[in-house]
């Protein structure tokens, strides 16, 4: 560190102990950085954060004053679109690779090699749009539409193992319903943007690093998998759907490999892949692109991903790995283990206790209020994921872990010893809460979640409204403030 930066450290109040810490840390200069990076990648082996997102968007999408106003959208392959589109697709492709490098800090440039061509090959353009906007080559565009729970399928054929390339939802109890759908027919808007908003999870962002052991990820340009263990499949996709854009700032000097994140480049780059669409007469491609940003929109609003350790305060979490570094790795071990169980236990109990709302159809119940009517909106800008969307997250992250550690079970999430994903009682998480901690319980979590699902339906819509105003449509936010 520089003097200018030593006192800059020194002037700030209380940071007299991290500047002792770092002066520490310095004697251990072949290992500090692998130490604290250990420390805030083991939190990310599972790369999710809301679970089920079409439950989210749905309520958060639906009020909005847009959707009587516009037709429904025709359904097409992927291969048609691009086929459609190519000799446009390949410009714009080229100029949005030019303002990520220009705009994004910490932007890993995009092979040459690698830039979409139009006129080649038709049997592999799908693949080679793949390649252009970097994700995984393997994954499946099936058309098909997500089901909310107790919607019904109908007549259609169900296409739950065509969708992903890998099984993600394995993971959970309640796996969601995919209907087929033709190429062709006609479909609500709202239904293809809310089914799309899922889709990223689905393995967009597996093995795209240099030492992920995949062909794909040695030519993507991404560099080294900046945190996480390469060798697990899903730890891999976390820096596409986390970001830390508020620590302190000598956080990021022991660990400047946390500002390697991609989730305001995949933020950005779907949502000018939908206004391409939109502007090139390809409106269902407009809202299933439109659904990818989403995604990763809403994926930072949950402080888990916005914050490595909630609840750990700068000096603490320096101290912690400087007793790991002299051999005391106990409270390192706990840390994270905590933290890991406690995320685990947020997504569990949020999907779970929107799922029962939802068939119960008690539409009253606080995660539906906050979706419904959101914070004030902001607009859309290119500094929104770091400066609006992403703020909120991480100042209420250690809010939001103490009202897990105090109100879910404490066998479940204050014990480091266990792995609570391999605990059966977390299927059961929010019956669990209702039965043995109270109704103070789940109102108290029930208020927490709410408030950052308002955080979450107030960036979804941002994005929304900006789409569809910069493509002329017109769009009504039904905000009451809004409405004035």
């Amino acid at each position: 560190m520089n003097e200018a930066g030593r006192r800059a450290i020194e002037m700030k109040p209380g940071n007299k102990k991290n500047l002792y810490i770092y002066g520490l840390f310095k004697k251990f200069s072949m290992v500090r950085r692998l130490v604290l990076v250990c420390l805030f990648t083991a939190l990310f082996l599972r790369g999710f954060a809301w679970s089920e997102h079409p439950m989210l968007a749905r309520p958060a999408l639906a009020g909005m004053g847009l959707w009587d106003e516009i037709g429904p959208a025709e359904v097409k392959h992927l291969k048609t679109f691009l086929l459609e589109t190519e000799n446009s697709l390949e410009p714009f492709l080229a100029r949005h690779e030019h303002w990520a490098r220009t705009n994004l800090p910490h932007y890993q440039p995009g092979p040459d090699d690698l830039a979409f061509r139009a006129g080649g090959d038709t049997t592999d353009i799908v693949v080679r749009f793949f390649q252009a906007i970097r994700i995984n080559p393997d994954m499946r565009m099936p058309l098909y539409l997500h089901l909310l729970p107790g919607e019904p399928a109908g007549n259609r054929s169900h296409a739950n193992t065509l969708v992903t390339t890998a099984d993600r939802n394995a993971e959970s109890l309640h796996r969601p319903t995919h209907i087929r759908l033709r190429e062709g027919e006609k479909i609500r808007p709202l239904n293809i943007l809310v089914t799309a908003n899922d889709e990223p999870d689905y393995g967009f962002d597996l093995g795209l690093f240099a030492d992920n052991q995949t062909d794909y990820g040695a030519r993507y340009g991404f560099g080294k998998q900046p945190f996480g263990n390469p060798n697990l499949a899903y730890s891999s996709q976390a820096p596409f759907h986390m970001a830390f854009y508020h620590e302190a700032g000598i956080v990021y000097r022991f660990a400047p490999e946390l500002n390697r994140t991609f989730l305001d480049y995949r933020v950005n780059l779907f949502r000018e892949l939908s206004v391409f669409a939109f502007n090139n007469d390809q409106h269902y491609w407009g809202w299933r692109f439109l659904g990818w940003s989403m995604h990763y929109a809403g994926d930072i609003t949950m402080p888990y991903h916005s914050k490595p350790l909630p609840g750990y305060s700068t000096t603490r979490m320096l101290w912690i790995n400087l007793k790991a570094m002299l051999g005391f790795p106990a409270d390192v071990q706990d840390a994270i283990q905590l933290v890991s169980n406690r995320h685990t236990a947020m997504e569990a109990y949020q999907q779970q206790e929107l799922r029962q709302a939802y068939l119960a159809k008690n539409f009253r119940h606080p995660f539906f209020m906050a979706l419904a009517i959101p914070e004030f909106p902001v607009p859309f800008s290119k500094n929104f994921i770091r400066t609006y969307a992403s703020y909120g997250a991480a100042r209420q992250s250690a809010h939001t872990d103490q009202v897990l550690a105090d109100h879910l079970p404490g066998y479940m999430v204050s014990d480091p010893s266990i792995e609570i994903s391999e605990m059966p009682q977390l299927n059961n998480l929010a019956m669990l809460v209702h039965a043995d901690q109270g109704g103070e319980s789940a109102e108290s979590l029930n208020s927490m979640i709410a408030e950052r699902l308002s955080a979450y339906s107030m960036t979804i819509r941002a994005l929304l409204i900006s789409v569809v105003q910069e493509t002329g449509m017109t769009v009504k936010d039904n905000h009451p403030a809004a409405r004035g």
